[in-house]
């Protein structure tokens, strides 16, 4: 069969088609481009790296009841300055210099319960990298009970341009069972502080802790983006090894949400920001270095966030099916016109949708055609 001709290369892709390689790269680099010719899903050149260092549990007050970072999170930073440095110093060894942005990033733990000469040695280390362009920020994630005026001054005044709230949900009743030892009030007042600080605010929030239902879990949402954050991530809580959570669900107090009922529930979530233009960074845990030996139970998914993404595919899908072919529910088959550009996400995993769709409308057959940049739309066929 003779080869397809071949779409443009999207603009963002062209830097890495314009980068030496040996026969076998400019082969790979082929089949990438046969690949997007397709509509098949090829990953995004990325536009930010960021340099993680870890502090399992550093300045926490307590342990809440789903917490387990050393399941995952990635081998603990030292905090000696030297040590410190070397490792931002090794990271940048293999990070393009050119990407729009790099950052450090101290993940885990409770950045601002640590004593404020830790912070500040943590901060000192990387804050040469930023001085110099090597990075262009620094994040750290904490505890809205942690923030008051003074630190959130320490934190602007040693380069920190983003902090990552642990939100979680903003029920005080779910927050209390979670052990979180906070309420709601801590987290309106860190937001006013941080903002106040000209620093960017990441929210994150949970589905699925207990006492946490569907309609508890999308006000949070909803509450969460009227704060108007930066963005946001989204997690299902899952059963880890170790935790509180682990001995309320063998003791039958907890149960926890089956995969699908998480997938609906972080799609919901994951709507309200996106109406608002609120960048959602990721839904789902990051990998986990050992899930079979640490995930006990729970809507645990190395796609989860692609898995949420497809089920919101699938309701607009829906919709279109509703308005464009309205109370016909005997219609032999269909075709759809999908855009090419996020066709993997109206498909879905498996062939998710489209089997869904095909058992729900009793279609004995629905056709996809993807289109550049094509509205989703859909017409009746005669078979």
């Amino acid at each position: 069969m003779a080869e397809q001709s071949l779409r443009p290369i999207p603009e963002n892709l062209k830097f890495w088609f314009s980068r030496p390689s040996s026969a076998d790269g400019k082969t790979k680099l082929f089949e990438v481009a046969k690949s997007l010719s397709r509509g098949q899903h090829v990953p995004m050149a990325k536009t930010q790296a960021t340099i993680p260092l870890f502090l399992p549990h550093r300045g926490c007050p307590g342990r809440c009841v789903f917490c387990s970072q050393r399941a995952s999170g990635g081998r603990e930073t030292s905090t000696a300055s030297r040590e410190l440095s070397g490792r931002i110093e090794q990271y940048l060894m293999t990070i393009d210099s050119r990407l729009p942005r790099i950052e450090a990033a101290f993940f885990g733990g409770n950045f601002t319960g640590l004593p404020s000469a830790e912070q500040e040695n943590l901060l000192n280390a990387a804050l040469p990298f930023l001085e110099s362009g090597r990075i262009h920020g620094i994040r750290v994630s904490t505890r809205p009970d942690f923030i008051d005026p003074a630190n959130a001054l320490l934190l602007k005044n040693h380069g920190v341009d983003i902090v990552e709230l642990g939100v979680q949900s903003l029920s005080d009743e779910v927050l209390t069972r979670a052990r979180r030892g906070h309420g709601t009030a801590e987290v309106y007042r860190a937001v006013d502080i941080l903002k106040a600080a000209h620093i960017k605010i990441i929210l994150q929030i949970m589905a699925g802790l207990p006492g946490d239902t569907r309609d508890l879990s999308a006000a949070t949402a909803v509450e969460a983006a009227a704060l108007c954050p930066d963005g946001a991530r989204i997690f299902p809580t899952v059963v880890l090894r170790g935790t509180e959570l682990e001995r309320l669900y063998r003791a039958g107090e907890y149960k926890p949400l089956t995969l699908d009922e998480a997938v609906e529930i972080c799609a919901d979530m994951r709507q309200v920001f996106t109406q608002k233009d609120i960048p959602v960074i990721r839904t789902g845990l990051h990998p986990l270095r050992n899930p079979g030996d640490e995930i006990i139970a729970g809507p645990y998914h190395p796609a989860f966030g692609f898995l949420v993404k497809a089920r919101l595919r699938r309701r607009e899908m829906e919709e279109v099916l509703k308005e464009e072919l309205p109370g016909n529910h005997d219609i032999p088959a269909a075709e759809f016109m999908l855009p090419r550009e996020k066709s993997e996400e109206y498909i879905g995993n498996g062939r998710e949708n489209i089997r869904y769709l095909k058992e729900k409308y009793r279609l004995a057959r629905l056709d996809i055609i993807l289109k550049e940049g094509a509205a989703p739309s859909v017409r009746s066929l005669a078979i």
